[in-house]
């Protein structure tokens, strides 16, 4: 015999939505060499830059970096990728958000949840990472309050917690 569960919360409580303000979204491309060089080169910083987020993908041999990082440190982080070789396809001021647990790694629809609230508040995200328990949701900073209230109306925080 098979027991099937499903887990339904609306609206679904989270730990909190935070939003970190003041950040510069950063698109960078380079070879697979120049990827080893931007590591070794961000790795050598001191002090070490404060990543709000990082990914990475493969267009053939051409290594694709997003990196959101503090406004501030943007200058430290082109030095870097210039010392690297690596090129700056992009760069935009960002403000994130960030939907903590509990228990997102054994849930689905969240991310479908987070989308549909973005939409129904217009916004269109520069990015949305999910990991084990977090879902973050990069975007325009003009766009910040818009992307609370919509992920608001899925999603909510201990105290009402959502900002």
């Amino acid at each position: 015999m098979e027991t099937v569960a499903v887990y339904f919360e609306k609206p679904v409580r989270t730990y909190g939505l935070k939003a970190r303000l003041g950040n510069v979204a950063l698109s960078l491309e380079c070879t697979a060499a120049g990827l080893t060089g931007l590591t070794d080169a961000l790795a050598a910083l001191e002090p070490p830059l404060q990543l709000v987020s990082c990914s990475l993908m493969w267009e053939g041999d051409l290594a694709l970096l997003q990196v959101c990082l503090p406004q501030d440190q943007a200058r430290r982080l082109e030095e870097a990728a210039a010392q690297a070789e690596a090129r700056i396809a992009g760069c935009s001021p960002a403000d994130v958000i960030n939907l903590q647990g509990p228990h997102f790694g054994d849930r689905w629809g969240l991310a479908s949840e987070a989308l549909r609230g973005l939409e129904s508040a217009g916004i269109d995200p520069f990015c949305v990472l999910g990991v084990t328990h977090t879902l973050q949701v990069t975007m325009a900073p003009e766009n910040n309050q818009a992307a609370l209230e919509g992920l608001g109306r899925g999603f909510c925080a201990p105290g009402g917690d959502n900002g």
